[in-house]
């Protein structure tokens, strides 16, 4: 401490931005979905490797997790939903496409909708 700063003793004390930013705490919930995995198919693995989009991964990783989660059932994607994980409405659909063309999903578009999506892991 100089005699010069009457407030150095206060500096000290003072939280710099990352130092606040490690106290603030996370939702009980959010932790536990950073939690969860995702099981990939050995032949989902096998047709992404021809996949030209980043994308297409993003997207086929949150499909598969949501067909385990809504226990196999067809579900819809909406595009909010997707934002979440960094993949935009465009590129949604981009890698819907080529997870269509790659015979890994079945895809019921709707006017107005989001799409209604079935996940084929039988091939």
């Amino acid at each position: 401490m100089t005699e010069d700063d009457p407030h150095a003793d206060l500096k000290q004390h003072i939280m710099t931005p990352e130092m606040q930013a490690t106290l603030v705490a996370v939702p009980r919930k959010v932790q536990k979905r950073r939690e969860h995995f995702v099981k990939v198919p050995r032949t989902w693995v096998e047709r992404l490797a021809t996949a030209r989009y980043t994308a297409t991964y993003r997207v086929a990783l949150h499909i598969l997790y949501r067909h385990w989660k809504d226990g196999g059932k067809p579900f819809a994607l909406p595009n909010g939903l997707m934002s979440k994980v960094g993949v935009e409405r465009r590129a949604k659909w981009r890698g819907l496409m080529e997870l269509e063309r790659l015979g890994l999903v079945a895809i019921e578009r709707r006017p107005r909708k989001s799409p209604l999506i079935t996940v084929l892991l039988k091939s």
